[in-house]
């Protein structure tokens, strides 16, 4: 025979029933947790920041043993590439140029000597125009000196820093920069010398996207000369 159930044994029961449910949460909770790392904030920042892309580093990790002897070795006379590249742009390119793919612009590497006609400091991208040797007519290069210095030329002449080998856009701008700041920090020493008048010699990098881009080379090399 079947016993009736109470209302105060129902509310008992209905307790008791609760009273697992929340156990069984609770256990699941625990269950979840316990395969979860915990990592302070500080921390957590401090992995990140460790993961992050060092451009400094970088930079300064090819500059001695594959940037500046890149240079060196490709080198053209900058007389002959402007020359170049005023008679035929397209052909100049193909000769003397460099460029990642179809569409992006040349970059060549030159050098020269000259006499420094200017020294444009009033602006924080400063220049110094140098009347080329043994040119006629004359023709002036403006170098670029810094601080601030336009473009990417140095990184862009560079076919072993690849936008292909960077996680994205920033980093590879990152990379251009540092690489342009090791250029101005090598000329520094010799630039604060150099006056109107001086003879000088520089090896250096043109980015130009049309024969009629602005002639700027950004130097890694500028150092006081003998006439």
């Amino acid at each position: 025979m079947n016993r009736m159930v109470g209302d105060g044994e129902l509310e008992s029961l209905m307790i008791i029933e609760r009273r697992i449910a929340c156990f069984g949460v609770l256990l699941a909770m625990a269950l979840t947790l316990a395969g979860c790392k915990i990592v302070p904030i500080g921390q957590e920042q401090a992995e990140d920041k460790a993961g992050a892309f060092d451009a400094t580093s970088y930079a300064t990790g090819l500059w001695t043993k594959q940037a500046l002897p890149h240079f060196f070795a490709n080198a053209k006379p900058a007389a002959e590439v402007i020359a170049a590249t005023m008679a035929d742009f397209a052909e100049a390119g193909d000769k003397f140029g460099y460029r990642p793919g179809e569409g992006s612009p040349w970059s060549f590497i030159v050098n020269g000597a000259g006499i420094v006609t200017a020294k444009n400091t009033e602006s924080r991208a400063g220049t110094l125009v140098v009347a080329l040797d043994g040119v006629v007519p004359p023709l002036e290069v403006a170098l670029q000196i810094g601080p601030v210095i336009r473009g990417n030329a140095v990184r862009d002449a560079l076919p072993f820093v690849s936008f292909k080998d960077f996680t994205n856009q920033i980093e590879y701008a990152d990379a251009g920069k540092a690489l342009t700041a090791l250029a101005v920090e090598g000329i520094a020493a010799g630039v604060a010398g150099l006056a109107v008048g001086d003879h000088v010699e520089f090896t250096g990098a043109i980015s130009m996207a049309g024969a009629s881009d602005k002639l700027l080379v950004t130097p890694v090399v500028l150092k006081k000369a003998a006439p």
